[in-house]
Order: structure tokens, then sequence, then C-alpha cells
């Protein structure tokens, strides 16, 4: 569990009581001054508007789709260091592994561009997932989401919102350390924050964020060591313009891990999960910078532009002992030596038009193009099959035994451009209909050559693509409203994917069917989502065992529900919940190993709860506040073939904390998996397991100065 203070409004309230008691008592001297205060007033987790469904500021309950926003006030209540901290706490996702991308959603799994900051695709690092130091809030819109975002798997859209420079200076200082008590291992991280103004008129502010940590892992020999750096401006000349321009500079080095072996698809032999089966000086490295920029202008009531960009430069390289097979009789672990080399470069540029039409049916009209390139280049400059072999459950590392073979070399090219036009429409003042087209074309070119040889592949391909999206809301009343949508979403093949006629395959297609209900109380502390989903995703790319060339018949399909209730019961106290069910199939397909199997990383059944209490009264001067959260996921297999899957148990996660806050400094204990529960959070076929973490202690600081 993951717990920080959020008591923003302490000091104000406190200094307000205490002056209208002493002023009362001057005044009146029957007022007696052993007033109660009123402390430990939270902030609360419900985000009311919501941009990420449809680029405009609008109410959730007028929104036709399913959304999931963790502020920056529960972020820091779980104690949420990383992106991933969180997915445990949002319906509907299932973790998969340790990468970025490594999670469902509604039975779907994420590509990279599934992923997005600020509303557009390109993250700094592969391997681990994004730290929530520069992270505002994340929104999380459900199902396909190409409409308005372009190429991605039909689960949803994960956006996160980066904070942004404040008009009001503030200077934070975090510091915190952790310890797995079983291992006898910990870590170290530290971050600062600082905002404000850089001129008296106020219209240019800045801000500068800084982090880093040094720790090591659960697992033997597994230890990393980070650091990362936002730095932005806004410029603000008046109420109708805004420019925000922001970097983000992002180095990791950690040692490589692949996970946990089993033998016989079987669970019950898997090693102690300190377990490690690499050497202990291999490697990932992620090193990436980004630019992006935002211009907002109000021309006037009706009309607004938002011109955005962004513009990313990573590299990542391994170098390390492969997992690659294991003898299930004797538990002989085949690793090969690999050493992969990559770099992405992406840019992506969005712009848009929204107008407001008033009158006895009331618009909103967004009209936008998006372009694009990106430029990939995977360079294998080693790759050694002949194996280099270790035991699964003695494992004894035997150093540097095999020749750096010549690998191959692959780069990509992709262009991409799109228009897109979404409309929501005010029939009355019940009913809003919603419907969104947007068109894309790509374009790309690859080349592979291999570092021992002559050989040569080239090849260009194109594709485009309509998706649509549509829906309707109908509020009951200002409190309750009911909806249904349907959405569209593509995700072109890579190339090359060529038929039996050698032309590009179609891009991947994804459909969404939802209905729901959704209710916020007139103060907006009571907050409640109900979502029915059926989703197919079709045009999966196969290899045909009768002609050997790719076809389209994969498909898979998904269907199920998702409850969430935020409530807010006093300013002291508040609790998060959420429940899903997820029923996935594999529907179509070649391989029938896999037919009619559910995928990968879906739980059935999956639930989180979270509560947060702060004590209303002074303690020792400061203010004392309790968390707990318990989140539960079913049992998940690792992939839908029954010869290669395995069946991981289900398992239940309670975390605990206490914290204190006095005058400018708040202080944090927080024991994350209180029972040290054993539980793995995904896996690929029989390989590659992740264990979850077990029971850790966090002693964390926050200094305002």
């Amino acid at each position: 569990m993951k717990i920080k203070t959020n008591l923003t409004l302490l000091g104000i309230v406190s200094c307000c009581v205490v002056s209208h008691t002493i002023v009362a008592a001057e005044t009146n001297a029957v007022v007696e001054l052993d007033t109660v205060f009123v402390n430990g007033k939270q902030d609360s987790y419900f985000e009311k508007s919501r941009e990420t469904a449809l680029k405009t500021e609008t109410s959730d309950l007028d929104t036709p789709f399913s959304t999931s926003v963790i502020n920056d006030t529960l972020l820091k209540d779980l104690k949420a260091n990383t992106l991933e901290d969180s997915y445990d706490y949002i319906t509907g996702f299932n973790r998969s592994g340790t990468n970025a991308n490594a999670f469902t959603i509604r039975g779907m799994s994420a590509d990279l561009t599934n992923i997005q900051t600020d509303g557009l695709p390109g993250l700094t690092s592969r391997f681990g997932s994004p730290v929530t130091a520069n992270i505002e809030r994340v929104e999380v819109l459900k199902g396909p989401s190409s409409v308005l975002y372009g190429a991605m798997d039909p689960g949803g859209l994960v956006n996160i919102v980066t904070k942004k420079p404040e008009a009001e200076a503030k200077r934070t200082i975090d510091v915190g350390y952790q310890y797995f008590t079983e291992q006898s291992k910990g870590g170290y991280e530290a971050s600062l924050d600082l905002t404000g103004p850089l001129n008296n008129s106020g219209t240019v502010l800045y801000r500068f964020i800084a982090g880093g940590e040094s720790k090591d892992s659960f697992r033997n020999h597994v230890d990393s060591d980070n650091i990362y750096l936002y730095p932005s401006l806004t410029y603000k000349p008046n109420d109708n313009t805004q420019l925000d321009v922001q970097a983000e500079y992002l180095k990791e080095d950690r040692k490589a891990d692949n996970g946990l072996f089993v033998l016989n698809n079987d669970i019950n032999t898997i090693a102690p999960i300190e377990t490690y089966y690499q050497e202990p000086g291999d490697s990932d490295k992620d090193e990436g910078t980004a630019i992006s920029a935002s211009l907002k202008h109000k021309f006037n009531d009706q009309l607004t532009a938002n011109v955005k960009l962004r513009s990313v430069k990573h590299t990542d390289e391994r170098d390390l002992y492969e997992s690659n097979a294991v003898s299930d009789d004797d538990g002989t672990l085949r690793r090969r030596n690999r050493h992969q080399y990559n770099e992405r470069d992406a840019h992506t540029l969005d712009a848009n038009l929204n107008y407001k039409i008033d009158g006895a049916v009331e618009q909103n009209i967004l009209v936008g193009l998006t372009v694009g390139k990106e430029y990939r280049q995977f360079d294998r400059l080693a790759f050694d099959e002949r194996g280099a072999f270790i035991n699964i459950n003695n494992p004894v590392y035997t150093g540097d035994i095999l020749a750096d073979d010549p690998g191959s070399f692959r780069h990509w090219n992709l262009y991409s451009k799109a228009l897109y036009l979404s409309d929501q429409i005010y029939v009355n003042e019940a009913l809003s209909l919603t419907a969104g087209i947007r068109h894309d074309i790509q374009k790309g070119d690859y080349h592979l050559s291999f570092l021992d040889s002559d050989t040569v592949q080239d090849e260009e391909a194109d594709s485009s693509n309509t998706s649509f999206n549509a829906g309707a809301v109908y509020r009951v009343n200002d409190s309750l409203s009911v909806y249904g949508s349907y959405a569209e979403s593509f995700n072109p093949q890579s190339i090359p994917t060529f038929d039996a006629s050698g032309d590009q395959l179609a891009p991947e297609e994804g459909e969404q069917f939802e209905v729901g209900v959704k209710f916020s109380s007139a103060n907006e502390r009571l907050n409640l989502n109900l979502a029915l989903f059926d989703i197919t995703k079709a045009n999966v790319a196969e290899e045909s065992d009768v002609t050997g060339f790719d076809e389209l018949i994969g498909t898979i399909e998904s269907r199920g529900l998702e409850a969430n209730l935020q409530y807010q019961i006093t300013d002291n106290l508040q609790l998060q919940t959420g429940y899903t069910y997820t029923d996935a199939e594999v529907t179509d397909t070649f391989n029938d190993d896999a037919l009619g199997n559910v995928p990968g990383a879906v739980a059935k059944h999956a639930a989180f709860a979270w509560g947060r209490y702060n004590y209303p009264k002074s303690v020792l001067g400061g203010n004392v506040g309790a968390s707990a959260g318990v989140t539960y996921k079913g049992e998940r297999y690792t992939d839908e073939e029954t010869s290669k899957r395995v069946l991981l148990p289900d398992y239940t996660v309670i975390d605990v904390g206490l914290h204190y806050e006095r005058k400018n400094a708040k202080y944090a204990l927080n024991i994350g998996n209180i029972t040290d529960e054993t539980y793995y959070i995904g896996g690929t076929n029989d390989s590659r397991i992740y264990a979850g973490d077990p029971l850790q202690l966090s002693l964390t600081a926050s200094i305002d100065f």
C-alpha cells in the first residue's frame, strides 16, 4: 500500500478557527477557548471534468463512454511511485509483466500507443513504467479510442496528464526509503518540485521537477539506478491564450530480469521468488528525451484552437543471457546470448478547433488533424542460440561463455496523417448525442540486413482506415445519467505482414458496444459508475498451415461489467472501490490449441477497495491519519495456448499505513503486502513469470520549504 497525506486546507482552517475564537473571546467573555479544531480535511479523489474522453472539457455525466481517473491526491495516498503501482486500483486492468505496456484492459492486450502523454503518443522509457513525479492525474478512457487518438489496441487509452507550472510559488522535497523485510534489501528515492512565477506580472511561470532512485529489488542481483528531469514553462499573456512548453529526460540503468520458469506448466514447481536466472552483470538500459508544446487560444466564447506537439528520442539496450526454454525432465534452462540496441524517434502534431453553438439546440463540434513520423531501429548486435545452461532450482552463474556472434539490423520509417470530426449535440436539457469519424492513412518502409552476410530485405507498405464512434446520454436529473455508445479502433499490421498475393494485410480492428449508468451527488461526495461492455478484436494476423502466408483470422471477444464507487463520507473519511467481471475468449484462430480459451492476463473477477481516515483533532501539534487498501485478482492464464500456458492462482494483497503532518512537513509509514502473500502478476507461456512485491516497509517525508 502506498500512502501520503494531502491536507491542503489544514493551515487555513486552523488559522481561521483560532482567529475567530480569539476575536470572540475579546468581545464576549462567555466564549470558551477550548474550541475543537477542524483538522484533517481531505482533498477528494473525484475529478468532475475528464477532457480525455472527448478532447473537450465535458462533465463525466455528459460523456457516453466509461472513464476512470486517478488524481494526484490518490496517487500520493497509494504511494504510487510508478504508473504501474496504480493499475490494481483501476477497474478492467490486469498486469502481465514489467514493461511499460505490460497490461490488459477489458480483456485486451495493450500496445505502447495505448499509453499517451497529454494526449499524444511517445514514452521516454520502454522497460520501465512511467514514474509519477511529473503526473498530475491519470485519465483512462475505456474501450476503442481511435477516433480521437489514432492507432491502438481496443481495450482503452491511458492518458498521462503532466504537472504544469503554477502561479503560486511552491518548493517541495520528497525523500523515501523502502525495505523488503524478508530479503533484507532496500532502496532510496528523492525528488524536488519547484514552481512559481518568473516575472512580476505572473505571465511567465516555471516548474522544475527532478527525481532519482537507487533500489535493490527483492530478487537476487536485481537493482536499479534511475534519474528523471522535468523542466517546463508556461506563457499566459491573457486569459484567452496559454502556451506550455515541457521537456523530459530519463536515464534508467537496471539489471536485466526475465522472471521465473516452471516445469510442466505447473505453478507449484516454481522456485522461490528471489531466484534469478540471468548473469549478475546483465543489464537493461533506457535513455529518453522528449519535448512537448501545447498552445491554446480562445478566440471568443464559441471558438477555441488547440495545437499540441510531442517529439521523443529514445534508446534502449539489452545485454543479457536471455531465458529461452526449460527441460521439464531435469529443470535445465537454456539461455541464449542476446545483445540488442534499439532506437525510436517519434514526432506527432495534433491540431483542432472546438466550436460551440448556442441556441435551441446546443452543439460542441471538434474538428482536427494529426500527423506523425516515427523511426524505429532494432540492432541485434549478438544473438547466439547455442545455449548457456542453468538449473532453475539451483542456478550457478557461468559468466560470459558465449561469443558475440553477429546479428541483424532492422529499421522502419512510418508516416501517418489523419482527419477527425466529433460532434456533441444537446437535443434538449436531458438528451445529448455524440458522433465521431476519423480517417487515417499510414505509409512505411522496412529494411533488414544481416551483419554476417549480404542478405538484404526491403519492403514498402501502406494502409488506410476509417473509424467511427457514437453515443447517447440521457440526464435523468442533475445527478444521474444513463448512456449507450459504440466505438471502433484500428492498429496497422507490422511491416512486413503480407498475404499470398504480396499485399500488406489490413489493420487489426476493434469495436465495442457499451451501456452504463453514472451518478454524482450534488456535492460530488458520492460518485457511482456502472458499465456493461462487449468488445471484439478482429483481423489478427496468423500464419496459415496450408498456404504458409499470413491471413486475417484471429478474433478475440470480451464481455464484462465494471462498477466504481467513490464516496467522501465526511471531510475526514473517504472510500474508493471497484469490481470487474471479464469473460474473454479466443473465438477464431488457426490454432486449435488456443480456440475457445481465455487470452493471457485476464482475470474473470477482480476487485479493490481503498480507504483513508484522518483523525479530526490535533495530536502533538499535528494531524494523524490512517489508510488501508485491499486488491483481489482472480485466476489468470499466462497465454491462450493450452500446451504453453500456466494458470496463475488468485491473490489478495492488503496494504496499510500511517501518516502524520505537522506544519510544513508530512511523514508516512507504509506496509505493503502486510500478510506477505506470495503472488504472481503475470507471465509469458511457462516462462518469464513475474512475482509481485513481498512484504515491504516504506518511510517517506515531504517537506515544503
